[in-house]
């Protein structure tokens, strides 16, 4: 028989994974979406709530509170004075370290004991009440010891650090000092208090640098007094036991000393002109020798005749020679002694001088500098009193209205995004969980079968209420699905159309049964003979869709030989269909629909109907429907829509080949008209197959 069937390849494909596709369909996702708007819409109003008690029950309102301070650098000067201390100059180094004094734990505190604040729970929570969740912890931890002073002190410390900001304004000489409390008018006392005593810090250290620095001056003027006092009075006791040394005096010794030794060098001339002259005397031997050497007028005057005269003048000058020259000898000796003397005393009073000149140095030095510790003690001291602060405030904190934090908007935002994010993340993981199928592209994409159909799902609430839905509304979009579903069954091989009719599912409760009856209904409408077998020896529903059937001999004693054909079917004159149920058998339904029997059961009903529908067991749950499709024309098979899973599939389909016979198409069953708009892909998808009809009506 030749069948029309989409090619299936060996083994079944799963669904097509995100990173089977290159690009993510836009379309697609806003579809998931919507399909899950009541997810997401969930997830958004619990976050909302839990936003909501959290603002209401565990968020306390905490409020912040801003002081500023600026820097002056551009102090007036009460006196002229240069500080001990130089006032700021404004570069970023001097501002970072202003900031972090503002934030230093000497100067809070300071603030602490100032406003008592180890009395106050917010900032010692030693003293606040424990919660329950401290409560359960404490049963787990060992007990903490008692807290000393100290470290009570240290902590609160701690805590109003964490409650403190301080910034420093961009492109300015400014700090904002922003407390956080649980109180506005607290936030805005402890601001004000650390602006305060940040003023009164500066003025304290310029203070205490006064006071040290007067101090230390006193103390080193007292010592500079002392050393100005030896100083002098070495120069004093030198002056004492030293004759008169002045510069002047000392010129004067050296002009005599040069004097002294200018007449030395004269007479020592005249001392070697007169040896030479007594040496000229002595060496002459004749007169005329002797008048030559003596170049005396009187001795030219004495006539040559008078030897006697000659010889006394002679003699006269050679004796007066000799005395000139030692004269001169003694003249010259007196000299050199006197000017030895004269140069011991000058040497004498030189080194005198120096000393008395290194003495006089070294006092005029202390006392200079004597004079310049007096007059910076003076001046120091002059600025008790009158220091002034680096900074001054700008503006005192104001207490605020509105509390800073939990900000209602940003948490109820915040928490909005997380909902609709979580709603999203649930959604995409229920998408990615649910392996069942929602269109017939996604069946014939998994499943490499031909889809013939879609039906819908009936509202009944009993199955005799289907059988009259069935009846009673020809024109409904569930009987233009089944007539869709049956054009498609007997155009799959118009040559040989389908006589025998097999449905069957993967497991029960997959409108297997419904179809059946549908399509049955729907062929005796068109005027065919139709038998509807029940082909389930175990479970007998099909009598629950015909209340008016007799329990008696069914498929089970034909196959056996018990009744005949035409004995054991029933007619339902309201549909016109012929019934053969289901009834209690010994053997073995496998054995029975394997036998030559059942197929001589089946050409038996070819003879006298045109169509023979045999509704089956569930396949995974029984081996029947695998061995009576054997002997059929076409087999149908039964996927409840959003229901039935890929690997349901898979494992139904692969057990209906492992026996060589495939099935013919496949039904999408009780589909949900509404919500299958929403799971689409594109309008194709909404027209696909046989849903047009009632998808149009709807």
């Amino acid at each position: 028989m030749k069948k029309f069937q989409i090619p299936r390849a060996s083994g079944h494909s799963s669904r097509p994974s995100p990173s089977d596709t290159e690009t993510v369909d836009p379309l697609v996702t806003l579809a998931m979406l919507g399909r899950g708007w009541r997810v997401i819409l969930a997830a958004l109003a619990l976050a909302l709530v839990a936003a909501g008690l959290y603002l209401t029950m565990l968020a306390t309102p905490r409020y912040v509170a801003r002081a500023t301070v600026i820097l002056d650098t551009h102090r007036t000067e009460v006196v002229d004075f240069n500080g001990v201390v130089d006032g700021i100059r404004g570069d970023a180094d001097e501002l970072n370290s202003e900031v972090e004094v503002l934030r230093s734990r000497g100067l809070l505190n300071r603030v602490v004991e100032a406003l008592d604040l180890v009395q106050d729970p917010e900032f010692n929570p030693r003293l606040a009440s424990p919660s329950w969740l401290d409560r359960g912890l404490s049963l787990l931890r060992p007990a903490r010891p008692d807290a000393s002073p100290q470290q009570i002190r240290d902590a609160t410390t701690t805590a109003l650090i964490d409650a403190l900001k301080v910034r420093n304004l961009p492109s300015s000489y400014v700090f904002e000092i922003a407390v956080t409390s649980e109180d506005p008018a607290k936030a805005a006392r402890i601001a004000d208090t650390i602006a305060q005593l940040y003023i009164r810090n500066q003025i304290e250290v310029k203070f205490e640098a006064t006071e040290t620095a007067t101090s230390w001056l006193t103390e080193r003027v007292g010592m500079l007094k002392q050393e100005l006092e030896t100083a002098e009075g070495r120069v004093k006791t030198f002056n004492t036991q030293s004759p008169l040394i002045s510069a002047t005096a000392l010129g004067a010794l050296e002009v005599q000393l040069k004097d002294i030794r200018d007449r030395l060098s004269r007479i020592r001339h005249e001392r070697d002109a007169r040896e030479t002259y007594l040496g000229a005397l002595s060496e002459a031997q004749g007169a005329g020798d002797k008048r030559a050497a003596a170049a005396d007028p009187a001795l030219d005057r004495i006539a040559p005749d008078d030897q006697a005269g000659f010889d006394a003048r002679f003699a006269a000058l050679v004796a007066q020679a000799e005395a000139d020259l030692l004269r001169a000898e003694d003249q010259i000796a007196a000299l050199e002694t006197s000017e030895v003397a004269l140069q011991g005393q000058i040497s004498r009073q030189g080194e005198d001088m120096i000393e008395l000149q290194q003495l006089s140095r070294e006092a005029e030095a202390s006392r200079m500098l004597y004079e310049f510790f007096l007059n910076r003690l003076k001046e120091t001291s002059a600025q008790n009193g009158i220091q002034q602060a680096d900074a001054r405030i700008l503006s005192q904190a104001v207490i605020p209205d509105h509390p800073a934090s939990p900000r209602r908007g940003l948490v109820l935002g915040l928490a909005a995004a997380i909902g609709i994010v979580a709603g999203i993340a649930l959604v995409a993981a229920r998408e990615l969980r649910n392996t069942a199928f929602r269109t017939a592209r996604e069946l014939e994409a998994a499943s490499h079968t031909l889809v013939m159909g879609q039906i819908p799902l009936l509202r009944a609430h009993a199955r005799p209420e289907m059988l009259r839905f069935l009846l009673n509304s020809p024109g409904s979009p569930a009987m233009e699905a089944v007539r869709n579903l049956r054009t498609s069954l007997m155009l799959a091989n118009v040559d040989a159309p389908p006589r025998v009719i097999l449905t069957t599912s993967a497991l029960p409760g997959e409108g297997k049964t419904t179809t059946a009856i549908a399509l049955a209904v729907n062929l005796a409408a068109s005027g065919k003979a139709v038998l509807l077998v029940e082909g389930d020896l175990r479970r007998h529903t099909l009598g629950e869709y015909f209340p008016g059937l007799a329990r008696g001999a069914g498929l089970a004693s034909v196959l056996s030989g018990q009744v005949e054909l035409e004995e054991a079917v029933q007619h339902d004159a309201e549909s016109g269909l012929s019934l053969l149920i289901g009834d209690e058998s010994t053997a073995n339904g496998a054995d029975l629909f394997a036998s030559a029997t059942y197929r001589h059961f089946l050409e038996e009903a070819r003879g006298h109907y045109d169509h023979v529908i045999i509704d089956t067991p569930p396949v995974l749950i029984v081996p029947d429907a695998r061995i009576q499709a054997q002997a059929a024309d076409a087999v149908l098979f039964a996927v409840r829509w959003n229901a039935t899973t890929q690997g349901q599939l898979d494992e139904a389909l692969r057990m209906f080949e492992t026996v060589n016979r495939p099935v013919t198409g496949l039904v999408l069953t009780q589909v949900d008209m509404a919500k299958m708009r929403r799971y689409a892909q594109d309008r194709s998808d909404l027209r696909y197959g046989s849903y047009a009809a009632y998808g149009a009506a709807e």
